[in-house]
């Protein structure tokens, strides 16, 4: 478990340095992320303490907590729309992809499984309808990754295979989709490569058939067998609105 948090520690610093590679952007996201990063370390470092001095309720909760802050899940997730919001891309990108996979897989070991169904059904509401009202890209996608998050949750339940795949799935979505969307910033505004990109990841972000996107959500509802799958999917058509 030490090594698991150590791990963690080296991955905040790396990121912090892609999050403001020049120093010029607003270090306003650098620190909040730095902050609620750091929390969640202590959170998660005191429950282990407690876990190896035999406290094993007051550990495993303490533990829980600081994973779910870390991962930037339900209910401790107020931090991440603001955060991806005056983020650069590339750390937004990396941010609802890559810096998920080692939080979410810890805490599928450390949750019970009562916990883990009722953090999938709140991820997957609070996704649905706190995008609607949204009126940036980012925030947007930030809102759209806790539905996919309630997905990748309930996959990873059954199977690792399941949560690799659609979380490969949903990366190659963000990528292309935040790709096209750096490209509009630059003078290739009207560019038929960062239009096409756009449109291949927002389409596999939306799981609309026949792309990859609807056949890694087929994956899971099939795999699963439990009810939550339908607050999973009433999410999923909410967030087509946005």
């Amino acid at each position: 478990l030490v090594g698991v948090w150590l791990g963690m520690e080296l991955n905040l610093y790396g990121f912090l340095v892609i999050m403001n590679p020049d120093g010029h952007y607003i270090p306003e996201p650098c620190v909040k992320y730095f902050v609620v990063q750091s929390t969640g370390s202590i959170l998660m470092l005191g429950g282990f303490v407690l876990l190896m001095q035999q406290f094993v309720a007051g550990g495993l909760m303490m533990s829980v907590v600081g994973t779910v802050l870390k991962s930037g899940i339900s209910p401790l997730h107020s931090w991440v729309p603001s955060t991806i919001k005056n983020s650069s891309w590339l750390a937004s990108g990396l941010m609802l992809t890559w810096q998920k996979v080692a939080p979410l897989i810890l805490l599928s070991m450390i949750m019970p499984l009562g916990g883990m169904w009722m953090v999938i059904g709140l991820m997957a509401m609070i996704g649905a309808v706190g995008g609607l009202n949204q009126n940036s890209v980012r925030v947007m996608s930030a809102y759209s990754s806790f539905v996919h998050t309630s997905w990748m949750l309930l996959g990873l339940t059954w199977s690792t295979v399941v949560f690799m795949s659609y979380f490969l799935v949903y990366s190659m979505s963000v990528g292309l989709f935040f790709y096209g969307c750096s490209l509009m910033n630059k003078l290739s505004m009207m560019s038929q490569l960062s239009g096409a990109a756009s449109g291949m990841g927002l389409m596999m972000l939306m799981g609309m058939p026949p792309f990859l996107g609807f056949l890694a959500k087929v994956l899971v509802f099939l795999m699963s067998s439990s009810a939550i799958i339908v607050l999973c999917i009433m999410g999923s058509v909410i967030s087509l609105k946005y």
